[in-house]
């Protein structure tokens, strides 16, 4: 059976995330930085697959990059489905993009499934 942690893997293909000359750092579920720009993750639901032989024989993870911009994030939007693609992720949808008032960031979440 193969399993699957996609942490390492998110945070390979996301060491040195550039979009428009600016490099974005990423987090797991928390950053404590000073960017005005910056990804967060995690994983919400991992599930057996592949069924053979009465056992699952892959697994498929669901997860979330989160984007906090102080600024139009459409172009980082893209740009993260596209490095998602790239590296064998599957973007699935997006949440709904807010604006968090007492911190002046918006915030997108962006999700994805791999297996």
């Amino acid at each position: 059976m193969v399993l699957i942690n996609v942490n390492p893997l998110i945070e390979e293909i996301f060491s040195n995330f550039t979009v428009g000359g600016k490099i974005i750092p990423i987090s797991f579920l928390n950053y404590t930085g000073n960017s005005d720009v910056y990804l967060t993750y995690y994983t919400w639901f991992d599930k057996p697959e592949n069924f053979y032989d009465d056992e699952n024989h892959a697994e498929i993870a669901f997860g979330t990059i989160d984007i906090y911009s102080k600024g139009n994030f459409k172009n980082i939007l893209e740009e993260v489905k596209t490095k998602l693609k790239e590296n064998g992720f599957t973007w699935t949808d997006n949440g709904p993009e807010t604006y968090e008032e007492d911190t002046g960031y918006y915030h997108v979440p962006v999700n994805f499934c791999y297996s």
